[in-house]
């Protein structure tokens, strides 16, 4: 088949399958969290998440443009990243959900104004916002590492989400990572 010339008008696909095609991707699942102006803690669930510069370190989110968390994390300024360890299902559903308080009796501690998620993540990067930029339906959110901490679960893997499920990855004997 010819590849397409810049003067032809291609189609777009089907929701459908755009969405089956993105199933087939693997996500690190995360939880983005920050903090409210008056205080309080905020947070969603996401897999829109890619490490986007090594010099100066940068990572990227996705954050749909209705979120109710997306104001408090442009309005601080700041965000952590809690990279879920493996047995972190019930809390990434925690922060999927829509009405609930995504913190009442869950574990959490606060550091520099930002809540983290230690007890429930393999890793927790915290970043300065440096760019929210739009991007369809969504905000890309960039944003310059200012730290990264060690998690309580890092020993017990990473959480995926492939194929419109959880997949927890433990970690074995070769298992990638370091320092």
């Amino acid at each position: 088949m010819p590849a397409a010339t810049p003067d032809q008008t291609l189609a777009a696909p089907s929701e459908v399958a755009f969405l089956d095609a993105m199933s087939a991707l693997a996500g690190g699942v995360c939880v983005v969290t920050t903090t409210a102006a008056d205080g309080r803690p905020a947070g969603f669930t996401s897999t829109a998440v890619m490490s986007l510069s090594r010099e100066p370190q940068l990572l990227a989110i996705g954050v749909d443009r209705h979120s109710r968390t997306l104001p408090f994390l442009l309005g601080a300024g700041r965000f952590a990243l809690n990279v879920l360890h493996a047995d972190g299902e019930d809390v990434s559903r925690r922060f999927a959900a829509r009405g609930a308080d995504r913190f009442e009796e869950l574990a959490w501690e606060q550091d520099d104004g930002l809540p983290l998620l230690s007890a429930h993540s393999s890793h927790m990067v915290v970043c300065r916002v440096e760019q929210d930029l739009p991007a369809g339906d969504h905000r890309l959110v960039i944003g310059v590492v200012e730290k990264v901490l060690p998690g309580a679960g890092g020993e017990a893997g990473s959480l995926v989400y492939l194929g419109r499920g959880y997949h927890p990855l433990r970690r074995t004997a070769g298992f990638g990572g370091g320092s």
